[in-house]
């Protein structure tokens, strides 16, 4: 076959950089040109895949803080947890009394109804204390009616439907004969399910073969990177979103799912506030202060996208400092804001409004968690991460491919969920 011939500076020259073309170029497969394609050049490309994936991670890598080997194991894959309460507990008046006055010397008596729940809380000999700060002792029950005494020389204050009165103390008389107040303590029950998470790849013999071969990217190591991606992304949203239950899987299965931190604030009562941007001070100060369970001091993490805590910045005018813990947590680089006598630690999370992960209310949400009342939970006896592969036909399998796995598991405990709480804007 003859060379190409053609005439330099008469145009239409059949050479050239938009002739130039690689086989399968974008260029030279748009109708709109009419470029040509040649098998003599080979594709320029970067051998490296970017990874384009969320890289806020953080969130996930503070909950597991202290290692996958040191989370706590339990022997099934159910397992029960309790806590108990402060000990005591306020009463409400279900009734009415009127005000009684004064005596010299003398002690006043009041009778008025409680609750049915303020009866287990009660009991004979007992200061309680009126909404105004006055002072009275029951001295009888009877039914869901108190009798109440005032002290001496002083008078009651009248008593509304809805009033909540605080309980100060036993008091005793010497030289009596009987005790008056037996109690127990109360303990709550919960219980969560471990659940099982697996990601896999097939690769036939020949197919795995001609990658090797003929691979132009890293592609075949990205994709097992991306399989234990995928899968520690698994385990973040259950971990925050998971529904405790079951669930019935193809091939006639069924599962165990584990519950999720926010499923497990709202099924506890835990406080999930509705509320504005020009509410956010006020609606944070309130919840901040009647959730607080912790000693002086103390610290609770702040979880919301970027847009989330600049806006919860913002609003406190505070400046932001370096969050220093001695652990593993301090590589996060992680800030916080200093509120009263407590920290609050802001942990971005964009992942939060990835919508393949959450549903869209979930990147307009600030959670503010009492991280040390909660505890990652794996099955005793298998390791929280297992990876392998099948044997194909080089190791005796009559199976022409190779499967790549990588399973896990992961379940929580969450004691006391009414010591965090949710803002929704």
């Amino acid at each position: 076959m003859a060379n190409t011939t053609y005439t330099p500076g008469l145009g239409n020259l059949p050479f050239g950089d938009q002739n130039a073309n690689p086989e399968g170029s974008h260029y030279a497969q748009l109708s709109q040109f009419t470029a040509q394609e040649t098998y003599l050049l080979e594709k320029a490309r970067f051998k490296a895949i970017y990874d384009n994936a969320p890289q806020q991670f953080n969130a996930l890598k503070l909950l597991f803080a202290g290692g996958m080997d040191n989370i706590e194991t339990v022997n099934s894959t159910e397992f029960e947890f309790y806590e108990h309460s402060f000990g005591r507990s306020a009463i409400q008046a279900l009734g009415t009394a009127a005000a009684i006055a004064p005596v010299v010397g003398a002690s006043q008596t009041q009778t008025f109804n409680l609750t049915a729940a303020s009866l287990t809380r009660i009991s004979r000999d007992k200061i309680i204390l009126y909404p105004d700060g006055s002072k009275g002792t029951i001295v009888n029950i009877a039914g869901n009616t108190v009798t109440v005494n005032s002290h001496t020389g002083f008078g009651l204050s009248q008593v509304f439907a809805g009033d909540v009165f605080a309980v100060q103390s036993t008091v005793v008389a010497d030289g009596m004969d009987y005790f008056s107040d037996y109690s127990r303590l109360d303990t709550i029950q919960r219980h969560n399910y471990v659940q099982f998470f697996l990601r896999g790849e097939r690769w036939t013999d020949v197919e795995i073969q001609k990658f090797k071969n003929l691979g132009t990217t890293n592609y075949m190591k990205i994709q097992k990177g991306q399989k234990m991606k995928q899968l520690r992304t698994d385990m973040f949203n259950c971990y925050w979103n998971g529904q405790r239950g079951e669930v019935q899987i193809s091939g006639g299965y069924v599962a165990k799912t584990m519950g999720g931190i926010v499923p497990t604030m709202i099924g506890a009562g835990a406080a999930n506030v509705p509320t504005t941007t020009p509410a956010l001070k006020s609606t944070f100060e309130i919840l901040a202060f009647s959730t607080n369970h912790k000693a002086e001091g103390a610290t609770r993490m702040v979880y919301g996208t970027d847009e989330m805590l600049y806006e919860f910045a913002k609003a406190f005018k505070h400046p932001t400092l370096q969050y220093t813990p001695n652990d593993s947590i301090a590589k996060l680089n992680l800030k916080k804001l200093t509120l009263g006598s407590s920290d609050y630690v802001l942990v971005p999370c964009e992942l939060f409004k990835e919508r393949s992960c959450f549903e869209a209310s979930w990147g307009r949400k600030i959670i503010v968690l009492d991280q040390e009342s909660i505890e990652p939970v794996i099955m005793k006896g298998i390791p929280a991460v297992r990876m392998g592969q099948t044997d194909n036909l080089d190791k005796g399998s009559r199976e022409d491919f190779t499967d790549w796995w990588v399973k896990s598991q992961l379940s929580m405990k969450f004691n006391n969920p009414n010591g965090s709480f949710i803002m929704q804007f």
